[in-house]
């Protein structure tokens, strides 16, 4: 994204996955009580200057999703997975993971590290969940006559 800058500028973090062209804006809110708290995180992205720009000049729509978590939530630490827990908790086996991960739909890793990738434990087990499957193996192609 050639405004990921701009976007940026103002929040706590920023993050662009550019395999899913998704921009990730994080910030703090100071709030103590709940509805003071929703409020706030409704009107924090137009008061971050780049955002308010962007979405002024359209380039922008505004946020498709918006989640709402306390320090007490972040401060849980994520069960993490590799490949071959990702691979036990599917019932596959680790080359389809290896196959799962070209899909666009699947899971992004939170690290990659030398020994491959990481990613979130509950991640995985709402996309088994949800993952489209078609029974049997694959048919084999014909070969030519």
């Amino acid at each position: 994204m050639e405004h990921l800058n701009e976007a940026a500028e103002g929040a706590f973090i920023a993050h662009y996955n550019d395999k899913s062209k998704v921009l990730s804006l994080s910030h703090r809110l100071d709030a103590v009580e709940y509805d003071d708290a929703l409020q706030e995180a409704k009107d924090w992205a137009s008061k971050l200057p780049g955002v308010a720009k962007l979405v002024g000049d359209g380039v922008l729509f505004g946020p498709d999703r918006m989640v709402i978590e306390t320090l007490a939530a972040r401060a849980r630490a994520w069960e993490l997975l590799g490949s071959a827990e990702v691979a036990d908790t599917l019932g596959v086996s680790t080359a389809r993971v290896r196959q799962l991960e070209q899909r666009p739909d699947f899971p992004q890793p939170v690290a990659t590290i030398a020994g491959g990738r990481i990613y979130r434990r509950d991640q995985i087990e709402e996309y088994a969940e949800h993952r489209p499957r078609t029974p049997g193996r694959p048919a084999k192609a014909q070969p030519e006559a």
